[in-house]
């Protein structure tokens, strides 16, 4: 066994993986699942397929872990080592903001919450404040924490850089650590109903472990020597057995031991096993496609239209609960009374369209305009910098 230092990988340019936009589609489609299942009742049935889509609210944790891939690979990848925050925040801003608003504003103008709960999810703070749902948005409490996991990104990587400069292997160690760690806080919970009570269990102390094993996905890839790394590289190798291991872990969480698959109050026990499945389905969706080699799986998800739907799947997660919201109310279908298929044949179709208008007229024109903005921002400091070193090389 060598002794010597870990080789590290250079920092740069990073590789665009197309199979992530198929597992984010994944992602939004088992959101969707679960929504459906819930308005209709189908989820209630107690049967294993009704379980199984109750159960599609673990498609939020695969989008964390895929935000903490992308966003940790990103900033640790800056040539300069340091993180621009500014930079940062502002394409987070108009990646997210204005689309998520626009939805706002119709979830607002047709259900006429009180003004209390709108302003507090203007400023993505629902999940701190009791019963501030809107029920036809209720699924935006995870772009909430998602928020929250912006803001503190950056300064976790800031936090990280002396150690990682010191020890190459510091950031890998810490974040095993804080994975278990925080999977064992999920045991805390605020103990009331869903929706009067603040809900802990969304926030970003207990979402952490799902963000932290796409960061860790990521941080291996800068030290592929490591003892860690070359584990994540073996289990990644292993496609068949990850993905055998996240059905499995899926499976057993549509049972009694994660608590109930509806909005009741779960144990803390509950919380915590629910907690550790979610994260391990994550986690071995996400590692073949980060560390494996080329597959049918990967190339499933690499397919043009699963890539589409993944670029359009923050659309579709937006507005796929108030179009079904609102098909109850055109039709004045009672909630939990059946007619999951009608559901799904109307509300489909309309959330693919909106969220394709969302993406190609709000979300594409945001993220433009932001790069424009940090375009002309570099450019004015580059003449800066000029004129100081012209005005230096004049006065020596």
């Amino acid at each position: 066994m060598s002794t010597g230092p870990a080789r590290t990988a250079p920092v740069g340019a990073v590789t665009v993986i197309p199979a992530l936009d198929g597992l984010r589609a994944v992602a939004a489609t088992l959101v969707i699942l679960t929504h459906a299942a819930f308005l209709t009742g189908f989820g209630a049935t107690g049967d294993l397929v009704g379980r199984l889509w109750s159960r599609g609210d673990f498609g939020v944790g695969i989008f964390f872990a895929l935000s903490g891939f992308l966003l940790h690979r990103g900033l640790i990848a800056a040539p300069s080592g340091k993180v621009a925050v500014g930079a940062y925040a502002l394409r987070r801003a108009a990646r997210v903001l204005p689309a998520y608003w626009v939805t706002l504003a119709a979830v607002v103008v047709f259900a006429n919450p009180p003004l209390r709960d709108w302003l507090l999810h203007v400023a993505g703070l629902q999940i701190y404040v009791g019963d501030a749902w809107i029920s036809s948005f209720n699924q935006s409490w995870s772009l909430a924490t998602e928020i929250s996991f912006y803001v503190a990104l950056p300064f976790v990587v800031m936090a990280l850089s002396p150690l990682r400069r010191r020890h190459p292997a510091g950031p890998l160690v810490v974040m095993v650590v804080a994975i278990v760690g925080l999977t064992l806080l999920s045991v805390l919970r605020s103990g009331e109903v869903f929706g009067v009570d603040v809900i802990t269990h969304m926030w970003l102390h207990a979402r952490g472990p799902q963000f932290l094993i796409g960061m860790l996905c990521a941080e291996a890839l800068l030290l592929p020597d490591h003892a860690i790394s070359r584990t994540l590289h073996r289990w990644g190798g292993d496609t068949v057995g990850c993905l055998a291991v996240a059905g499995g872990a899926y499976l057993l969480s549509t049972t009694a031991i994660t608590g109930p698959l509806t909005v009741a109050p779960a144990t803390g026990s509950e919380l915590l096993v629910r907690s550790a499945l979610g994260t391990l389905v994550a986690f071995c969706l996400l590692l073949p496609l980060t560390h494996g080699r080329p597959s049918t799986y990967s190339h499933a998800l690499s397919l043009p239209w699963m890539r589409w739907l993944g670029v359009i799947s923050y659309g579709v997660f937006l507005w796929h609960l108030p179009v079904f919201m609102a098909i109850y109310d055109v039709t004045g279908v009672a909630n939990f009374t059946g007619g999951l298929l009608p559901l799904l044949a109307v509300g489909l179709p309309i959330t693919l369209l909106l969220s394709a208008v969302s993406h190609y007229w709000v979300e594409v024109p945001a993220s433009r305009l932001a790069g424009r903005v940090l375009a002309r921002r570099r450019h004015r400091q580059h003449e800066r910098t000029q004129h100081e070193e012209s005005q230096g090389a004049l006065q020596s």
